[in-house]
């Protein structure tokens, strides 16, 4: 069986969209909230969810002071049951099956983690629509870039494929979580690859990590996401992703490009992440913006000639 493990913080908003689906999910026989120290109404949320689901244990432990998500969910692990852990954060949606197709690939692949595929909805979208729309992702391109050891969420790619890492939403086994716990240096800031740090630990130490198609999270639109490091200014996010990529570097670069075969050095590749992120967090967001009125506008139908 699996136990879930989610940490939240005043997200009672979130979790009264989401937190169903964690409840319906096959093969989940335990679910544990741990909230970052929260004062809003979480818990009465999810007691409510919860009755409905008598068949899950359900848990909801809270820290007396703020902790971060990386270390909510290293005492979440401690209070686990089951030889298998899977995370999901508190503002997206598990497709059903997802706990249980990703338990059949982890064992098949004898794998340390595996994810479905993550789908960022917009606003006024359905959980289908979103899928729909996504398909098995949206742009032509590789789903791992080495030098700047990031994951490509959108990129287009059919079946189960091995990488470095995949999404912060992964089954894994519980006893490597108490060999690689998560490193609570993550607290501050946008926490920017907390959940990466996990996997990348994994895999410097010889394991594999796949992503699957057939399953996927479905994160809520960002009009509904009022709380939490999403929302902070883009200086502020370009700022700790630059400073815990520098730090994520430190820690593991050389035995990931022994691994990965990359013989860009560290403080180069750390360079281009630096541009890569300028880049992302301020240029890219309008060219989409634009890109995506257009592709509504050619979807929109033509009016009937006369």
């Amino acid at each position: 069986m699996i136990s879930m493990v989610i940490p939240t913080r005043n997200r009672a908003h979130t979790l009264r969209l989401v937190a169903p689906s964690y409840f319906a999910q096959e093969m989940v026989s335990e679910i544990i909230f741990v909230s970052d120290a929260g004062d809003d109404d979480s818990e009465a949320v999810l007691l409510d969810i919860a009755r409905h689901y008598p068949d899950v244990t359900f848990r909801f432990l809270r820290n007396e002071t703020r902790q971060g998500a990386s270390q909510s969910r290293n005492i979440g692990i401690a209070e686990s049951s089951h030889p298998f852990v899977l995370f999901c954060d508190d503002d997206e949606y598990l497709e059903a099956g997802y706990a249980s197709v990703c338990l059949k690939k982890l064992l098949a692949y004898r794998a340390a983690a595996v994810s479905g595929r993550r789908v960022y909805m917009q606003t006024g979208e359905t959980q289908q629509q979103a899928l729909q729309r996504f398909g098995t992702g949206m742009r032509a391109t590789q789903p791992f870039r080495p030098v700047l050891c990031e994951y490509v969420n959108g990129a287009r790619f059919a079946g189960d494929i091995k990488l470095p890492f995949t999404n912060a939403i992964i089954l894994t086994r519980r006893e490597l979580l108490v060999q690689y716990p998560f490193d609570g240096y993550y607290a501050r800031g946008n926490g920017y690859r907390e959940e990466t740090d996990y996997q990348m630990n994994l895999f410097v130490n010889g394991h594999d990590i796949y992503v699957t198609n057939d399953v996927h999270s479905v994160h809520l639109p960002m009009s509904q996401v009022r709380t939490g490091g999403q929302r902070t200014s883009k200086l502020k996010r370009l700022y700790w992703s630059i400073y815990y990529t520098r730090y994520f570097f430190g820690k593991y670069y050389r035995e990931y490009a022994e691994r990965m075969n990359i013989h860009t050095p560290a403080w180069l590749a750390l360079i281009a992440f630096s541009i890569f992120a300028v880049y992302r967090d301020t240029v890219r967001p309008p060219l989409y913006a634009v890109a995506m009125m257009i592709l509504r506008q050619r979807a929109q139908p033509r009016p009937a000639a006369l």
